[in-house]
């Protein structure tokens, strides 16, 4: 089917696939089917679309929350605008729900074991796009409950590459994380790692819910503010479509 002949929906579909991708997509149905950069397959899902038409090699990677954010996803991603307590959250996702365009991203990696993906990518004419992942699990850590009661995952680079907040049961010690930590104000043993650029700085979150960056090239690190505080600055330069990097200056 050339593009003249798509449903005006199909082609919306298939060309934000292109553009996100940067590389050929296979269609499989109605969804599309690509290679991601971890190693594994993408699906790419659109609203019209039946999860119950997934592969099986997909299927386990569907939560009860992807099923009912999938019904709609702008009054789903709406409902979270209500409930969001981080005003720059809010505002992105609000753009979202006006002016933008979703796909559903199901996706596998194999980095090391097998890792699976399930996120709405959100796209906008001026904000920066990203992959949001509904709630799969209570975190458990009251510093990060601003966030994770509402989404599992944001992530603004492509799958395999670094850029994003993980989920909450990816947290981890700087220590564990590998990389060394010269700020008394964020001891390795104890500071959580939640996230990190695209360039691969790491954000951190000390025990006493003090947020900031830590460089992975020689572990100097400043601090942002509070968790919140550090969410408003993030989703503050997604909204202005640039990346939330590591400032070097600060150091």
């Amino acid at each position: 089917m050339d593009a003249k002949a798509r449903s005006p929906r199909q082609s919306i579909h298939y060309k934000l696939v292109r553009r996100a991708s940067g590389i050929d997509a296979v269609r499989l149905n109605q969804m599309m089917k690509r290679p991601n950069d971890g190693g594994g397959t993408t699906l790419v899902l659109a609203d019209s679309d039946d999860l119950d038409s997934v592969l099986d090699s997909h299927r386990d990677i569907i939560t009860a929350s992807v099923r009912d954010a999938f019904r709609d996803p702008a009054a789903y991603f709406s409902e979270l605008v209500s409930e969001a307590t981080i005003p720059n959250l809010r505002k992105y996702l609000t753009n979202f729900v006006a002016d933008g365009r979703w796909t559903l991203l199901l996706a596998d990696t194999y980095m090391m074991d097998r890792a699976t993906i399930a996120a709405f990518q959100w796209f906008h004419p001026v904000q920066y796009p990203c992959m949001l992942g509904t709630p799969t699990a209570d975190c458990g850590d009251t510093r990060f409950a601003s966030f994770y009661d509402l989404l599992s995952i944001a992530h603004w680079d492509s799958i395999g590459f670094a850029g994003g907040i993980f989920p909450c049961s990816s947290h981890i010690s700087v220590d564990n994380y590998g990389t060394p930590s010269t700020n008394p104000t964020f001891p390795a043993d104890t500071t959580t790692v939640f996230g990190n650029s695209s360039r691969g700085d790491i954000m951190v979150c000390n025990s006493s819910g003090d947020a900031g960056y830590l460089s992975h090239e020689n572990g100097a690190s400043y601090v942002v503010g509070s968790f919140s505080e550090m969410l408003e600055w993030i989703f503050g330069e997604l909204i202005h479509n640039r990346t939330p990097e590591f400032d070097y200056s600060r150091c």
